[in-house]
Formats: C-alpha cells, sequence, structure tokens
C-alpha cells in the first residue's frame, strides 16, 4: 500500500495501516477484501480531504455526521459506482470508524445510522446446452438408487 498517496494525517495513517492489519491478520479476511476496504477508505479520506478543506485527522473523523457519509456516498455514486460497490465502501468505512470507536477514539453511531443503498436482485443464469447434458449425465451416475437418477434427470430437463 502507497502511505504517500494517502490524504490524511499522520494519525489517521497509523490507525489505518492499523486496521488494514488486523484485517488481514485477526480477521483473516481475503486479501482482495482488505485490497477493497483500502481502496474504499482510501477513497473516502480524499473526499474528505475535498469536504474538509485539507487532510482529515481522527479529529475530524470524530466530527463527521451521517451527512457528511451520505455525501460521501453520492459522491461515488456520481462517479458511476453501482449499488453492490456503494455497499461494500459503506461496509469498510463503517469498519474503520467502528476499529477507531474500540480504541475510544471516535464514535461511530452516525455510520451506523446509515443503510447500505439497496442491491439489485438478480436472477440465476441458465446453463447452456452442453452444461445440462453434462449435469445431467453426471447426476445420472452418482445417483444410488435407479428411481433417484430418474427423478434428477427429470428435474434437470
Amino acid at each position: 500500500m502507497q502511505e504517500f498517496l494517502i490524504p490524511a494525517k499522520p494519525d489517521l495513517q497509523a490507525a489505518r495501516e492499523s486496521w488494514l492489519k488486523m484485517l488481514a491478520r485477526e480477521r483473516r479476511l481475503s486479501p482482495e477484501t482488505v485490497e477493497a476496504y483500502e481502496r474504499d477508505t482510501r477513497q473516502f479520506l480524499h473526499f474528505l480531504t475535498g469536504h474538509c478543506g485539507g487532510p482529515p485527522g481522527i479529529s475530524d473523523i470524530a466530527d463527521l455526521r451521517p451527512a457528511d457519509l451520505r455525501g460521501f456516498l453520492a459522491a461515488r455514486r456520481n462517479g458511476g459506482a453501482g449499488a453492490r460497490t456503494l455497499g461494500r465502501g459503506l461496509a469498510g468505512v463503517r469498519s474503520l470508524l467502528r476499529f477507531l470507536e474500540k480504541r475510544g477514539l471516535v464514535n461511530a453511531a452516525g455510520a451506523a445510522a446509515l443503510r447500505a443503498p439497496r442491491q439489485p436482485k438478480s436472477l440465476p443464469k441458465p446453463l447452456t446446452a452442453s452444461d445440462a447434458k453434462q449435469v445431467v449425465t453426471v447426476e445420472g451416475q452418482l445417483a444410488e438408487e435407479p428411481w433417484i437418477a430418474a427423478r434428477n434427470a427429470a428435474v434437470l430437463t
């Protein structure tokens, strides 16, 4: 992670780095999730730099209101981010704020009060004809009883 690109005061940079290490080591989140949270919180800090008029510190984070967080989500939405991306970004920011709250540095109640954007409902994608044939063939071979194989073939075709 390139700390020189992070627009934050040293106190917040150090706390954020500790949080990212905790995610990887103690909570054992996947490297991809930690990277996504790092990116989301970096974007949040960039937003706060413009919003606060300078690099934010822990004192600026402590003064955040739900309207500030909604402003961040609105800016991301205007930048083309989808509902899933916004939800993940909010989860990362909330996680960072809870981390800071557990250390007695901020009050994260404002972030907890915010609702994540609604996720679009998606339908399962249909199998291709060749994939469906393969599933029926494999399922027929795996069945212990002939009637189970016949039932599964009927359901899958």
